[in-house]
């Protein structure tokens, strides 16, 4: 071995520090160049309306939702130091994005060599699908830092075999399961691995892992008691189709090139057959991978397959979102696949999939439709400059009234088509044809105009568009983004 080869990791290991500060810089800058300036979107506002209220009101809304409430308590709190704009509300969830891309490559630092794990931090930080989220008013950036915590202790626990590593694998289970529901997956993926491979774990560790998840069931057990409670979480459900093998391979490209149009996305998942060959053929060549590999592996697949399964067998609820936190442990093994090949033909690779990977990202930002930005900021802001007290605003479907309601402060009232409650007890009203001349006509009684805005089509938007045209005068249609429009129709002529 040269005097070249035996330095250079060196200087690598103490460039590290200085390489993953410009990486947090860089991503610091993505944010506030293109991340924090978007009209709010849907998800969000729901955040927002639901953290406005007081803690109990808050495990309320948020247990009758399809979540766990810890995310909303932290918002809840951050809110009551900076208020409730949105650039600031998206701030807490870039915060604990930040503090995941040092996390990541102490993970990575663990497990491989200081060339992988900054190859991986970068690819992390440079995440389409990772900054979009990272951006956004939800719990998905808080759910990855909860997962990287948890496998950081894990992997310690195998590698290290400390006290503390125990401990911190125990405080990251509890507070991954308040963070989402689906963290038990990797929980699951913990317990495989660990069965897998027991010899890698002092004699009395399941003892231990059995004492944890005792503890999780304990402290968890209250949560599902008051779920179970309220009685309507079942009727907030997500209505979601079922699964094929394409929203699988769907998500795999998401998590590694972002949203992008249909026949970009088209050509990226086509990419996958040969992507798999190539895979095969580095097993092949390292008949026996590292502990640390085979962890990654199932880390990012077992979570997939038993998400995949249940939405197959039981009901939809395979979302790519929802497996956010199963990205880190997918590009692990992307990092170690590539580490695999030639010297030269493995630089040509990360420096291919890097520059792939960042262009999406330009294209995920700049552009308005991929993913859909919804631009209800601007639609508000049209209707407060034109509106008049005399009017009414109705938005279709009734859940997109959280966004114009952050936004509207105009003279009108305003509601929702079907008619909604939203304090009420109970799911969302379904939308009923024969019930739809009533529910307009209590709608416009005594007002001059209706502004219909229309976004989410759940099937019914057109039924109710079609209506308003033939039964009241257009005057005024404009499209302010993919699948955003508003129109406004004559109700009176005695004015």
């Amino acid at each position: 071995m040269t005097l070249a080869a035996t330095t250079q990791p060196t200087k690598l290991v103490k460039a590290a520090p200085w390489i993953i500060a410009g990486l947090m810089v860089l991503s610091t800058l993505l944010s506030l160049a293109f991340f924090q300036r978007q009209s709010l979107r849907l998800d969000e506002a729901q955040s927002l309306w639901q953290t406005s209220h007081g803690p109990a009101m808050i495990l309320k809304l948020v247990g009758e939702d399809v979540h766990v409430p810890l995310y909303h308590l932290i918002l809840h709190v951050w809110q009551l130091f900076f208020g409730n704009d949105v650039s600031l509300a998206r701030l807490l969830s870039f915060f604990f994005f930040l503090l995941s891309i040092p996390l990541m490559y102490a993970l990575g630092r663990l497990c491989y060599d200081v060339k992988t794990s900054l190859f991986t931090t970068a690819l992390f930080v440079i995440s389409p699908f990772m900054n979009w989220y990272a951006n956004e008013i939800r719990m998905y950036s808080l759910l990855v830092f909860m997962v990287l915590l948890n496998q950081y202790f894990f992997v310690s626990i195998f590698k290290k075999k400390t006290t503390g590593a125990w401990i911190g694998f125990t405080i990251t289970a509890i507070l991954g399961m308040y963070t989402h529901y689906f963290f038990f997956l990797i929980l699951l993926a913990d317990l495989f691995f660990y069965f897998y491979n027991r010899r890698l774990f002092l004699p009395r560790s399941l003892p231990k892992f059995f004492g944890v998840f005792f503890l999780l069931v304990v402290l968890f057990t209250p949560w599902v008691l008051y779920v179970l409670y309220l009685g309507s979480s079942a009727n907030s459900a997500p209505s979601l189709a079922p699964p094929t093998t394409v929203n699988v391979f769907n998500t795999f490209s998401e998590f590694l090139f972002g949203f992008q149009t249909d026949h970009l996305n088209t050509i990226l998942v086509s990419l996958w057959p040969l992507t798999i060959l190539l895979a095969f053929l580095a097993l092949r060549k390292n008949e026996k991978l590292r502990p640390e590999t085979i962890y990654f592996l199932i880390a990012f697949l077992l979570p997939n397959i038993v998400a995949f399964a249940v939405s197959i067998v039981v009901r939809p609820v395979y979302l790519s979102r929802y497996l956010i936190f199963t990205l880190p442990s997918m590009y692990f093994v992307v990092a170690w696949l590539l580490g695999t090949y030639p010297r030269r033909m493995a630089i040509i690779a990360r420096t291919a999939l890097l520059v792939l990977m960042a262009g999406t990202l330009w294209v995920e930002a700049v552009s308005a439709a991929t993913p859909v930005k919804e631009n209800y900021r601007e639609a508000v802001n049209y209707l407060e400059e034109h509106v008049k007290p005399a009017d009414v605003i109705v938005v279709s479907a009734p859940f997109t009234i959280y966004p114009v309601m952050y936004y509207y402060r105009g003279p009108a009232l305003l509601s929702t088509l079907p008619i909604w409650d939203m304090l009420a007890h109970g799911p969302i009203p379904a939308f009923f044809e024969a019930e739809l001349p009533g529910q307009v006509s209590t709608l416009a009684a005594g007002h001059e105009n209706l502004w219909l805005l229309l976004s989410y089509d759940q099937g019914y938007q057109e039924k109710v568009r079609l209506y308003f045209d033939t039964h009241f005068e257009r005057t005024y249609t404009h499209k302010f983004s993919p699948g955003l429009s508003l129109y406004k129709y004559k109700l009176r002529y005695d004015r």
